[in-house]
This record gives structure tokens, sequence and C-alpha cells, in this order.
């Protein structure tokens, strides 16, 4: 029968259990008390996006693993008893399982190093080893490493596709007279097949008005489609009326010959990923930035009108 309850690896082992526990009960600490984390990186808050439970809720249950963990130890050292060893085996393997997809997943899918977590890794593989010693297991530490291996592996191979974009981050077209004031600004999404789409437009067209800062975001996919907003992009819009030249190419049955570029296609894709990633169904839509901390949405040809009379910014004398 292997004593392990006074050697050097077993009570090194109880004091990783015991420090783990201590760290995971400050970072909760700072949690509740003051927002923040012992983890100095953003990473902690990124890792969080993309998983079902909250950081703080990752924490604890670390935190009552570790503690479960060392009770588990704790009498089985004392009591020596064969079923306890295998329990304490079974939650250690079963961690080091759980913590090589999380490093995996997080190093090699997300791009992301989160801290905390590696620091809670390193003492899963400190406890691994100086279980392994303190229980003269060669294959408990072959096992275990292998598991975190596998685990690291099969985290690292998942494939997150890209998340939609930012307001700030996607690209249309951009217009505004050289009077434009810094707010609001006006962000447009319609299509050129929508007739509500283009009453607002209509309404723009007739009033022009410069004095602010519109980005238009069309949602066409189509090739004909492409080439009339490329040849609106094309032109000089310093003495142009933007909402003009839109309503005047989505009406008319040619299709100018121009290249489609795909920096063109490139901007859409991202356009309609922030579109469905923010749960908009359908256009006209538009989005207000009324001052740095206020933001609307608008949504349907009939209330944009009436925001935009509202505001003065339709209807006026120019």
């Amino acid at each position: 029968m292997i004593k392990t309850r006074f050697s050097i690896s077993s009570l090194a082992l109880h004091g990783v259990l015991l420090l783990t526990v201590l760290g995971l009960g400050l970072d909760i600490f700072l949690r509740i008390t003051l927002g923040s984390s012992i983890c100095p990186t953003e990473a902690c808050a990124i890792v969080g996006d993309f998983i079902n439970i909250s950081e703080l809720s990752l924490v604890a249950i670390g935190l009552i693993f570790f503690a479960l963990l060392w009770g588990s130890y704790f009498f089985a050292s004392w009591f020596d008893k064969k079923w306890l060893w295998t329990w304490v085996c079974v939650l250690i393997l079963g961690a080091m399982a759980f913590d090589g997809a999380l490093l995996g997943f997080q190093y090699f899918s997300i791009k992301e190093q989160c801290q905390l977590c590696f620091g809670v890794g390193l003492a899963l593989l400190a406890v691994l080893v100086l279980f392994a010693l303190a229980r003269k297991k060669l294959a408990v530490l072959v096992l275990g490493l292998t598991v975190w291996i596998g685990g690291g592996v099969g985290g690292a191979m998942i494939n997150i596709p890209d998340r939609a974009p930012m307001l700030e981050q996607i690209r249309g077209i951009t217009w505004s007279g050289p009077e434009a004031q810094d707010w609001p600004r006006f962000y447009y999404f319609f299509s050129l097949h929508c007739p509500h789409c283009t009453d607002v437009l209509v309404n723009l067209a007739t009033n022009e008005p410069r004095d602010y800062t519109w980005k238009l975001f069309p949602l066409d996919t189509s090739p004909a489609d492409l080439k009339k907003i490329a040849w609106v992009m094309n032109l000089d819009m310093k003495e142009r009326n933007v909402f003009y030249e839109i309503v005047r190419i989505e009406q008319s049955r040619e299709v100018p010959d121009v290249d489609i570029p795909q920096r063109l296609v490139h901007n859409i894709e991202q356009t309609r990923s922030f579109f469905a990633g923010n749960g908009f169904r359908g256009v006209p839509l538009m989005i207000v930035d009324q001052d740095p901390g206020s933001r609307i949405i608008l949504t349907g040809g009939g209330n944009i009108i009436n925001y935009l009379y509202e505001q003065d910014i339709l209807g006026r004398e120019n």
C-alpha cells in the first residue's frame, strides 16, 4: 500500500490545490465587488463571448472543482481507499480533457490568450505531475498528458465563423457636404428592388440634406445590381446628389458596362453579415447616431420618413 499522506509531492499537491482555490476565490471577489479580474488582459472577456455561461460562472465552477478535488485528495490520503483514489484520478483526467479543449480552442481557434485560463492550466498540469509522483504511477501521468493533448487538438480543430462586424467596420457609399455637422450621422440600408427604400431615397434626393454625413449600404448581390452600385461609387459626388443618382440608376433598364471591384463584393458581404448578425430582417432600415452615446434604429419607409420630417431634415427649404 502506497503511503502518500506526508510525502513531499503530496504536501506540494495540497499547496497547489489550495493556492488555486484561493486565486479563483480572489478573482470571483474582484469580479463581484470591483467588476475587475486578476486576469490583466481582455482575452478573458473575449473568450466569455464564445461560451454558453458567463465568465463569473466559469470561474465559480473552477473554484468548486478545485475545492472538491482538494477535499477528495485529502480524504483519499487519510483513509487510503481504492475507490477514493479512483475518484481523484477520474476528477483529474476529466479536468485535463476540459482544460485541454478550452486552451486549444483559445490559442488556435480564436487566437486569444487568457492568462487566468493559462494559469489554471498550469495548476492542473502541476496537479497531474504531483499526483503521479505521490502515487508513483507513471501510467497516470502518461494518460493525463494524452487526454490533455487530445482535448487541446480537438479544441484547436473547431472553426468559428467570423463574427458580424460592427457598424463602424462596414463600408458603403459615404456622402456629405463641406459644412456637414459631426452629429447626427445616418446609416441607411436599402435594396435596389424595394419600393419603400426608393420612397426614402426620393424624399432625400428632393431635399438633398448636405448638412449631415450619410452612409448608404446597398444589400444587393446580383451582377447587374453590383454593376449599378459600382457605377454610383465611381461618380464624383462633390457636385452630385447621391440619392438622385441611386434612384436614377435603379430605375434605369440599362446596366452600366463597368467592372465589379472585388472590394465592393467584400464590402456588401460584410454589410449583409452585420445586418443578419444584429437580427435585422428587412429594408429599408436606418440607424441614426444622434451623438456619441445615443443611437436609434428605424425600420420601414414610413417610420424613417416621419422621423426625418420630425427632425426637419425633409420638407425644409434648401
